[in-house]
């Protein structure tokens, strides 16, 4: 009789497996060891591409918190952009209207800013005195440094002797006055002071003119005005022979910037203003603005015996907005009259 022993627990398993292995698992892996040789040395077809990578898994869907947080980041890192400046379409334009005065007028030009078109122009881009048009370009820089927060309109300015001494069209400062900034960029957009205009570039020149005076021309080129060169704030003259030189072509340029601030409009269609706390009163110099032309809300006006009467002007009527700019006139009044004429012209078209 035979007796039976028990084997240890998994013994008859392993058995089974090694079984297993020797028949099914040894043929395959010759067949495996066959098929990678052929591709070690046999290389595969080489046209085949190589299969494509997986697609990679979708974006976490982010709140528009994180999304707007992304976005201020990426604004904050990017480089700041000047705004382009396109150049205006002078095809088309007019060079004789058949107005009144237009024969009187030396250079001159009529725009409209939005569709970039010149509607009418008589040697526009000629370069002439440009007189107290100068101080354009002093208010602009002085509305950028306000902007850039490096001054603001209640910042002191003292009287200084050089300012006083400056003559024309003035509101008569005294070294022993000091004044806030806009009190004194009042008397410039309004009443067109000379001192005022000195006393402000002296100022943001800190103590040097000629600095204030460079700046103009860099920004006069930054903007693209081409025909321009700044010689003083004011355009009274450098005391040198120098008179502050423009085309119309550009001053509409240098207008189109400056009407971007409120506070520069809201003075130039002020028709009267008063100084030194109610004592003296300011009469605006352009008479488009005083006598109250439909529309014409601005911008500046000039006159030296150089530069003859001129002026920039600027008209909303019905939502439309055109700019012009006319020098070399005998008269204020033959001035006027052609700039009335000019965009009651412009309108109609």
């Amino acid at each position: 009789m035979s007796e039976r022993y028990d084997l240890p627990d998994g013994v008859g398993n392993s058995r089974a497996w090694v079984r297993t292995l020797l028949v099914w698992g040894l043929p395959l892996a010759a067949w495996a060891a066959v098929i990678i040789g052929w591709f070690l040395f046999a290389g595969g077809d080489p046209s085949t591409p190589d299969p494509a990578p997986p697609e990679p898994p979708p974006a976490p869907a982010v709140g528009p918190e994180v999304a707007e947080q992304a976005q201020a980041v990426q604004e904050e890192e990017a480089p700041e952009q000047p705004p382009a400046t396109q150049d205006y379409d002078f095809r088309g334009a007019v060079a004789d209207a058949g107005l009144p005065n237009e024969a009187l007028c030396k250079t001159g030009i009529l725009v409209d800013p939005v569709t970039r078109k010149v509607l009418w122009a008589k040697n526009a881009d000629r370069a002439v005195p440009i007189a107290s048009m100068s101080k354009m370009m002093t208010m602009l820089l002085t509305e950028e440094a306000i902007a850039a927060g490096r001054v603001s309109l209640d910042t002191p300015i003292k009287v200084t002797d050089a300012a006083y001494e400056i003559g024309g069209s003035q509101v008569w400062l005294d070294p022993r006055e000091t004044f806030p900034l806009g009190e004194l960029v009042k008397t410039i957009a309004i009443k067109s002071a000379n001192d005022s205009a000195y006393l402000v570039a002296e100022y943001l020149g800190g103590g040097d003119v000629a600095v204030f005076v460079k700046a103009m021309n860099d920004r006069a080129q930054a903007l693209g005005m081409k025909n321009t060169r700044f010689y003083d704030a004011h355009g009274l003259g450098d005391g040198k022979g120098h008179h502050n030189l423009s085309s119309a072509h550009d001053l509409i340029l240098l207008a189109e910037r400056l009407i971007q601030y409120p506070d520069v409009m809201r003075l130039a269609s002020t028709r009267m203003d008063a100084f030194r706390d109610g004592k003296m009163q300011l009469r605006n110099s352009n008479n488009l603005v005083f006598n109250r032309v439909a529309g014409v809300d601005g911008l500046k006006t000039g006159f030296t015996d150089e530069s003859g009467f001129c002026v920039t002007v600027t008209c909303l009527r019905g939502g439309r907005r055109l700019i012009g700019c006319v020098t070399g006139f005998k008269t204020s009044k033959q001035r006027d009259a052609f700039c009335k004429a000019l965009l009651d012209w412009g309108y109609a078209r």
